[in-house]
């Protein structure tokens, strides 16, 4: 069996070129909600005044912090997309799957979530919130 030579499906490399387009889709979109926000605290602090200065911050802080996410989702979209191929084209038997990318993903994403859930109950509780 070892000199027996192994055929690799052309579906594999289509699934692995589908994979990084998702990634590289998830990934756009978190940059453009960071941007939008972004956009938000600046027009907020610009046209709102200075009460707004300390959310405007956060808000900047929070985007950027997305931002950074989203940039290091596209470059390890791009990295797990050459290594497959690299796999693939050698017939190599992997490994092909990714766990620490979504494992961290998902956390990082969970606290975003939560911070602004936790905002939102803060500012819903407090009566001198406007």
């Amino acid at each position: 069996m070892s000199g027996e030579l192994r055929r690799t499906d052309a579906k594999a490399f289509f699934a692995n070129e589908r994979t990084f387009l998702h990634w590289m889709s998830t990934s756009v979109t978190i940059g453009g909600i960071a941007a939008a926000l972004s956009g938000i605290a600046g027009h907020a602090h610009r046209h709102w005044g200075d009460d707004f200065l300390e959310k405007a911050v956060i808000t900047r802080l929070i985007s950027l912090t997305m931002l950074g996410i989203a940039i290091v989702m596209a470059m390890w979209a791009g990295y797990n997309f050459h290594r497959r191929a690299i796999f693939l084209e050698a017939k190599l038997d992997g490994p092909y799957d990714s766990r620490a990318l979504p494992a961290l993903l998902t956390g990082v994403l969970m606290l975003s979530m939560a911070v602004v859930f936790a905002g939102a109950l803060i500012r819903l509780t407090d009566p001198t919130a406007q």
